[in-house]
């Protein structure tokens, strides 16, 4: 079981297990409970951290601060745990991961991203139409604001990422937490919308890297991962048939495996390099 703990920030976290540390970052209108199969899965073997982003869960959250506040946010926790440190990340969570990456590359033992939802890569050119297509959601949670536009833009905006009719399903438990973060949301789009991390910047993260994504996702989706791992100079990019964005939550069975064997292999390496360089 994870024991929560807080930073000085505000910043909510679980920890559990014991090892090498990794630290997993969970998406938009969600908590760092998200990775309990993950943390069942690793516990044995590593230390795990779980997060909840500011905004979400029991973390605190003042304003939006943007893909490279949030990042600070993570990068303190890292230096709390002394690093380096295993990064995962999902969807927002993934954005926040790959900025980080770039600010702080040096305190990474390995990168993680699912689906990494680093969409402002889609401006312009040939994936214009995709960046409209995913920005249509940012505009519906921008909607004159009043419960009934509250409740259809996160209706929307489940129902985009977990399939036609996933809110309706929902139990009204949860349908009323998707609707508190209704605001965060909004916020997570617009900091995704202001990003400005170039291929070069992202070419410049050197530690082992694995991409993933599920091949029923939408479609921006899919493409911003296939250029990340693309611009990512040691990546190997998965695809997961027959799931969708939210597969850290619908095939752990899959995706828990895929992640422990990178961390493995990744902390192989690095236990290698002295030897090798010497």
């Amino acid at each position: 079981m994870a024991m929560q703990h807080s930073l000085g920030s505000g910043l909510r976290y679980g920890v559990a297990g014991d090892g090498a540390p990794v630290i997993a970052l969970h998406g938009s209108a969600s908590t760092g409970a998200q990775w309990r199969s993950l943390v069942g899965y690793l516990e044995g073997r590593f230390r795990v951290y779980t997060p909840d982003l500011p905004g979400y869960g029991g973390s605190a959250w003042a304003e939006a601060p943007g893909l490279a506040g949030e990042a600070a946010v993570i990068g303190a926790l890292i230096d709390r745990i002394g690093g380096p440190v295993h990064l995962i990340g999902h969807s927002y969570g993934g954005a926040v991961a790959l900025k980080l990456a770039t600010m702080r590359p040096e305190r990474l033992r390995s990168l993680t991203l699912i689906e990494p939802a680093v969409f402002h890569l889609l401006r312009g050119g040939a994936e214009q139409r995709l960046y409209r297509e995913i920005m249509g959601i940012a505009a519906a949670l921008n909607a004159a604001p009043g419960p009934g536009s509250r409740e259809a833009a996160m209706r929307l905006f489940i129902d985009y990422w977990a399939g036609q009719h996933a809110f309706a399903r929902s139990s009204a438990r949860l349908q009323q937490f998707f609707l508190g973060c209704h605001d965060r949301v909004r916020a997570d789009f617009a900091a995704l919308a202001a990003e400005t991390l170039g291929y070069a910047d992202i070419a410049r993260i050197e530690c082992p890297a694995l991409v993933a994504m599920g091949l029923e996702s939408p479609t921006p989706s899919l493409r911003a991962s296939e250029l990340v791992a693309e611009a990512l100079p040691r990546a190997t990019l998965r695809m997961i048939p027959e799931a969708g964005h939210l597969a850290p939550l619908t095939d752990p069975h899959v995706v828990d495996p895929m992640i422990g064997a990178h961390l493995v292999v990744a902390d192989r390496v690095v236990r290698l390099a002295p030897a090798i360089a010497a």
